[in-house]
């Protein structure tokens, strides 16, 4: 159990690295290119290992088009960061992006039928708070915290499809797929223009991308199969931690207080949801037990 974590915190501290990469080609290139770079390299590595290891590559016939549908959800998402990061700083899109889990639980909730509990309700509205604080710092909407924001919506939906799906395949063939699929989705939209000119420091940020987006993929699925997804789902958050010194030293960017306040109630609330994975919770349970316990003897004694 304890090495899924530390793996798991391994592939988190190594997600801001890509998001730097992508920072730093966004400063050229447009997102969609930048999008279509990290997913075909990282296809074409993946692939490569699935040849070396003599791993098949399968998808069942029957989830073809919500492998599709699910890609382009993943696509949209991963360009509306992109385009976050060449604005906005790299904590503060990451950390807009990371309401995507309590946003999936909120789709389960609504059109799932799953039960809403204390701590699903109680993450929700500590994460929508901490939005709307970097979202509106300083009084006046920002168009790259909108995008990193409408990121994370995107990839709450991809989280909630992708838990909902019959049969994904296996998560190795999942990766060729929807890396090598998606940047032919985004190819038309980053080739709008002609080939653009890609000097040899962005070439090697291109390779950089998708290598260690290819690696950080490969640990996530070692630490899954290591480790219950419910005692790995907080530690996801270990991305904004390693985010904010990437951001600092390779960016010179430091976020506002304000906005520390707002990624904190983000976070805070992503963790609290996540609790609510356990199937013994019943509603108004754990951090809401001693104040619903209240409300009800007070209720009987009036």
């Amino acid at each position: 159990m304890r090495i899924g974590v530390g793996i798991l915190v391994a592939a988190m501290a190594l997600t801001p690295l890509t998001d730097g990469f992508s920072k730093a080609l966004g400063a050229d290139q447009t997102a969609f290119f930048v999008c279509f770079s990290r997913y075909f390299v990282a296809g074409i590595i993946a692939l490569c290992m699935s040849v070396i290891f003599r791993k098949p590559i399968e998808i069942p016939h029957h989830d073809r088009l919500g492998q599709v549908f699910r890609t382009g959800l993943m696509m949209g998402a991963m360009t509306a960061l992109i385009f976050a990061l060449s604005i906005v700083p790299l904590a503060e899109a990451v950390g807009g992006f990371l309401i995507a889990p309590v946003v999936a639980s909120l789709i389960s909730v609504l059109l799932y039928k799953e039960k809403m509990d204390g701590f699903r309700f109680v993450g929700a509205a500590l994460s929508f708070a901490g939005a709307f604080v970097i979202l509106r710092p300083e009084g006046s909407f920002e168009l790259g915290t909108l995008m990193a924001l409408l990121g994370g919506f995107l990839l709450g939906a991809y989280l909630a499809a992708t838990r909902r799906a019959c049969a994904c395949g296996d998560a190795f063939s999942t990766l060729v797929v929807q890396c090598i699929l998606g940047s032919f989705m985004v190819a038309p939209l980053a080739f709008w223009n002609g080939i653009p000119n890609i000097s040899l420091q962005n070439l090697i940020y291109i390779v950089a991308l998708g290598a260690v987006s290819a690696i950080c993929h490969f640990l996530t699925v070692a630490a899954y199969n290591r480790a219950d997804a419910s005692v790995l789902a907080p530690f996801f958050y270990f991305n904004i931690v390693f985010a904010i010194p990437v951001g600092y030293f390779w960016f010179h960017e430091l976020p506002t207080h304000i906005t520390f306040f707002g990624l904190a109630g983000i976070t805070l609330g992503g963790v609290i949801a996540m609790l609510s994975s356990n199937a013994n919770v019943k509603p108004f349970s754990g951090i809401l037990a001693i104040p619903w316990q209240f409300v009800k003897n007070f209720s009987l004694k009036t």
